[in-house]
């Protein structure tokens, strides 16, 4: 019941950009309209995690987990039945809360469910791993949609759903006995949201458009209330973040290597798939299936993780996995000069990179949610939600700005001596763009400038995959040096108990045994597991 929820969201975000052609010829929206449906959801979502995972300790995951089902499916069927634009963003305002409650509600739930920390592990990877499931089968699942019924069905579907787990978490979902009692500091969630919503904002534009005055002040601006969150979190006596969880050194270090590995390897699949479209050639059907090889190589890496993390030790399991993805992204490089011949040698290095990236993503989000005390688990999540959205972020702007920056430096300084300074202009701001360009001019002049950007594109993605394989190696070295000798929880650490009660008293077979996190220590020295003979028996 935990993971359906989670993977209906993650289709979510994937499966809009395959909506929005039919719904902007049923609705009509205007060009900035367009924009905000398709990103609102995302900005809202990372703007209240933090928010969402203080609520978790303040009213209990199960209550929040509740009406988070409640909002989701009725944020979705407002979507589906969207009469005008207006309707439609603000249903998918509503989504984006409900999507940011979802994840740090769930997982602080696990901690009360699982008592075994074998038993955790196993049951933290499936939660995750239904993300990367939800984001491959995400657009195959909204393709099979669009093909049948109206543009509305990708959010109909969301409806029973959230209406089966609705009814059964009544039953099902644990109550949790240790929540905080402080008052929301109002100021605190504005200033979060809007910093973060005003950064995420301003990189995705810096991304998208270059650096212009809108996404500069934007960035700027959330970046100096985002120093006015984190001062305020210091001085009031209920912040909402509660940034002494930064002193523990197992979470402190995996936050960062979040950042890291987000920024280096979220923003080359974009570039890359611009690439297999426009040098290789690759039809859009044919690169729907390439891409759905990394999610499955995903979903293969979430399901063998949690076996090998009971052998190896968590900074050797994520760096290793860490170094299949550098081989999957110098392999892609090596296969830039040999595109039109040797396809499958991205398909290689893709699968590679996402299985590599796999154990890091679920060992570190295990570290961060672990390492805090339970009740303190929803603000865990938060700050590995913020960490990887924000590294995402952060390496969409600069990455793919390193790629783009390549890109038109290469093309001004080879194009044909024939364009003109006006086309050279257009070319210049994308690889698209210079296409089109191209096939305006015809002829060989035009033949000549496509040859031309093909080439520029070549070097821009080059360009950005060596510059993930330079923060790949620095994560490594994070990792190695920042978790020497930490270990995850393990059945020998005996936590103290936390009873817990379903929604009745007691279920239908007796009543339920009394349930316990998995604790780790709350200072900064390393998680280790006591000896079994210092365990009482």
């Amino acid at each position: 019941m935990l993971a359906l929820p989670m993977f209906m969201m993650a289709t979510d975000f994937t499966v809009m950009f395959m909506a929005m052609p039919a719904v902007t010829a049923d609705l009509g929206p205007s060009t900035t309209q367009t924009l905000w449906i398709m990103h609102i959801g995302e900005f809202v979502a990372a703007g209240l995690v933090i928010t969402m995972g203080w609520l978790v300790g303040r009213t209990g995951p199960r209550l929040l987990l509740l009406t988070t089902m409640g909002l989701y499916g009725l944020s979705s069927a407002l979507a589906a039945f969207a009469s005008n634009p207006e309707t439609l963003l603000l249903a998918r305002v509503l989504i984006g809360a409900a999507a940011a409650a979802a994840s740090p509600a769930a997982i602080a739930m696990l901690r009360s469910m699982f008592t075994s920390a074998k038993h955790f592990g196993i049951a933290f990877a499936v939660l995750m791993g239904v993300f990367s499931a939800g984001g491959a089968l995400g657009p195959p699942m909204g393709g099979m949609l669009l093909e049948y019924f109206w543009w509305g069905s990708v959010f109909l579907v969301n409806v029973p759903v959230a209406a089966v787990v609705l009814i059964a978490g009544f039953w099902l979902f644990p109550r949790v006995s240790d929540r905080t009692t402080d008052r929301i500091d109002m100021t605190s969630v504005v200033l979060s949201l809007a910093a973060i919503m005003l950064v995420v904002f301003g990189l995705q534009e810096i991304a998208d458009q270059g650096v212009s005055v809108l996404s500069a002040m934007a960035t700027i601006a959330g970046i100096g209330l985002g120093a006015w969150f984190i001062r305020r979190q210091r001085r009031v006596d209920n912040p909402l973040l509660d940034l002494n969880l930064f002193s523990v050194r197992a979470l402190r270090i995996a936050a960062i290597a979040y950042v890291l590995s987000s920024l280096a390897f979220v923003a080359v699949d974009f570039v890359l798939v611009q690439y297999l479209q426009i040098v290789t050639g690759v039809p859009t059907a044919q690169l729907g299936l390439m891409l759905a090889a990394p999610g499955l190589a995903a979903i293969v890496g979430t399901a063998l993780t949690p076996p090998l993390a009971r052998r190896l030790a968590p900074s050797h399991l994520m760096a290793a996995g860490l170094v299949i993805s550098l081989i999957g992204a110098m392999t892609i490089i090596t296969a830039i000069p040999l595109a039109a011949h040797m396809t499958w040698l991205f398909i290689l290095g893709t699968t590679a990179m996402a299985f590599g990236f796999t154990p890091l993503m679920l060992l570190g989000a295990q570290l961060m949610v672990t390492s805090a005390p339970k009740e303190r688990s929803g603000s865990a999540v938060a700050i590995q939600d913020v960490s990887a959205g924000l590294g995402g972020a952060v390496g969409m702007a600069f990455i793919g700005s390193l790629a783009m920056a390549v890109f038109s430096r290469v093309l001004a300084g080879r194009a044909p001596d024939a364009v003109s300074a006006t086309d050279l202009e257009a070319a210049t701001q994308s690889p698209g763009g210079a296409i089109a360009v191209a096939e305006s001019i015809g002829g060989s002049t035009g033949q000549d400038l496509a040859t031309v950007a093909q080439e520029a594109l070549s070097w821009g993605t080059v360009a950005a995959y060596t510059t993930a394989v330079a923060l790949g190696i620095a994560t490594i070295v994070l990792i190695l040096r920042g978790l020497r000798g930490v270990e995850l929880p393990s059945d020998t650490d005996k936590p103290a108990a936390s009873p817990v009660t379903s929604g009745e008293e007691q279920s239908p077979h007796g009543p339920l045994p009394a349930a316990t996190a998995v604790e780790a220590p709350r200072t900064s020295a390393p998680l280790k597991p006591r000896r079994a003979k210092d365990t009482p028996s």
